[in-house]
């Protein structure tokens, strides 16, 4: 039979294909099409929640679980892909021009959100002036991508502009497919694998339902809420060659303590030292720091700690009888990052919650030159003794003295820095800490 018009052919075309074409999607396609909706709907979600919390232990947790659902997103989002290219699928539905093009470019930019999303996340890590190991769920390490930072803020300005595209392009769908659906075809039904009618509608709805549950079960996810600071005790280093000197005094005096500023007790204890021996108790007044510095991936990391104190009995003229034992709050840490703050107080780095305390105590001195000197002490951090010397200059000028130094030493000697971060080739093992203080003589 001839074909005398080009509509027919056309009409003719169609309707051989649909007869090849499956009714429904693989099941393969089917279960990626709905596990990507609703991770999705609880990624835009989360993120948007990640804004609201306070910066903090629940901050941190949050962002890397959205970093970890991101290449989730990213994996299943190209598998998808490739089954879509592998996989028959149902024939086109019905429909103007303008609607099949309508739902041919929501279709397109679903596709590009499902990957470009994450890209653009990984590229925002990649690129961050603070370089962190990043592990999918805490097991698979991700590879930084090899780009450079001007890559940065474009990669941020589309990740933060997608949260509201993903919800306008996944509105459009569901009511394209809803659509569909109320019109009597069976559109719907080739995305969810159900035998009647009855079962359609429900499995319709439990899809949908799951989705939006999904949605926000994220936001109202709130990660535990931002952890307390952790109580700071007494026997913080649990040392049993700890010197006899960690007393019930040390306790207040760790936590009162800020900003180098010293507690009546530790006051106390040092002028009852002073008064045995020639020596002089000092008390430590506000305006000191202590600080230290690190070095990853040839970048500096500068930080310091908030919340110290120190009980010093120190005389030029008595050096044997002079002492030091400083007592530093762990988790008052402060290295201009939030996240990283909240790393470095984890089990990996300083492990605050079994080790809230770091304990520096010298009871030898040494003079190198007029005003400068040497305490040979120990520090107690992470649960390790090791020795570490401490260089110091001193100015005493009647009743006041202002003192400052620096000392070296090894992180993985104490422990600091394990799992991925145990190597020292990216993370350099040599830590410097220094210290800058005033004080004055104890009544």
């Amino acid at each position: 039979m001839a074909v005398t018009d080009a509509g027919d052919l056309r009409s003719m075309n169609e309707t051989f294909s649909q007869g090849l074409s499956p009714k429904r999607y693989a099941l393969s396609a089917i279960v990626l099409h709905w596990a990507i909706a609703a991770l999705l709907l609880f990624q835009v979600s989360l993120g948007w929640r990640l804004e609201d919390l306070p910066k903090g232990t629940a901050s941190f947790a949050g962002y890397q679980f959205h970093k970890s659902v991101g290449f989730l997103i990213l994996a299943l989002s190209l598998a998808r892909l490739i089954v879509r290219l592998v996989a028959r699928r149902p024939a086109p539905a019905e429909g103007s021009p303008a609607v099949k093009l309508l739902v041919k470019v929501v279709h397109v930019l679903l596709y590009a959100i499902m990957i470009v999303g994450p890209l653009s996340g990984w590229i925002m890590v990649s690129t961050s002036k603070i370089r962190m190991q990043t592990m999918v769920f805490g097991t698979l390490p991700v590879p930084n991508l090899p780009v450079g930072h001007a890559w940065h803020e474009p990669a941020e300005s589309i990740h933060g502009a997608l949260g509201l595209v993903t919800l306008a392009l996944f509105v459009l769908h569901v009511a394209g497919a809803l659509r569909h659906h109320i019109m009597g075809d069976d559109l719907l039904g080739r995305m969810i694998p159900a035998v009647t009618r009855r079962g359609l509608t429900i499995g319709a709805i439990v899809a949908l339902l799951g989705s939006v549950g999904a949605f926000a079960l994220a936001r109202v996810w709130s990660f535990g809420g931002s952890a307390p600071a952790p109580a700071v005790e007494a026997s913080a280093s649990a040392e049993p060659d700890d010197d006899a000197s960690t007393s019930a005094m040390d306790a207040p005096a760790a936590t009162a303590a800020a900003d180098g500023a010293a507690s009546p007790a530790a006051d106390a204890s040092s002028a009852a030292d002073a008064a045995k021996t020639g020596a002089v108790a000092w008390q430590l007044v506000p305006g000191g720091r202590l600080g230290f510095h690190a070095t990853y991936s040839g970048d500096a990391i500068n930080g310091s700690f908030g919340r110290w104190d120190a009980r010093i009995v120190f005389s030029p003229d008595d050096l044997a009888h002079s002492s030091l034992r400083a007592t530093i709050d762990l988790a008052s840490v402060a290295s201009g990052d939030a996240q990283r703050d909240d790393m470095l107080k984890g089990d990996n780095f300083f492990a605050t919650a079994a080790h809230p305390q770091a304990i520096y105590t010298a009871s030898r001195f040494r003079a190198q030159s007029p005003g400068r000197y040497v305490a040979e002490g120990t520090l107690s951090l992470g649960g390790k003794i090791r020795p570490v010397p401490l260089a110091f200059v001193l100015t005493i000028d009647g009743d006041r003295a202002t003192a400052h130094g620096t000392a070296a030493l090894s992180r993985t000697a104490f422990g600091i820095g394990t799992g991925e971060w145990g190597g020292t080739d990216t993370l350099l093992d040599n830590v410097t800490v220094d210290f800058a203080l005033k004080a004055k003589r104890a009544p």
